[in-house]
């Protein structure tokens, strides 16, 4: 596993330990907002979980990339 892998899946583990969610639950409620571009993904993210830019950043593009 490379070094920028490692800290994608340890940044993404951070993000379920902040949210207290799996990425599964993220995903589920990232479908529920109705939302389907990465950018307002993001912004729906910083706002209702209160997630810093680069946290909510990465959680779109692993639930995006995750079909």
């Amino acid at each position: 596993m490379s070094v920028v892998q490692k800290a994608i899946e340890t940044q993404l583990k951070n993000i379920q330990t902040k949210t207290g969610k799996s990425l599964e639950e993220l995903g589920k409620i990232a479908q529920a907002s109705g939302l389907t571009k990465h950018g307002e993904l993001r912004e729906f993210f910083k706002r209702e979980l209160g997630l810093g830019h680069g946290d909510a950043n990465a959680l779109v593009h692993a639930i995006l990339n995750s079909d």
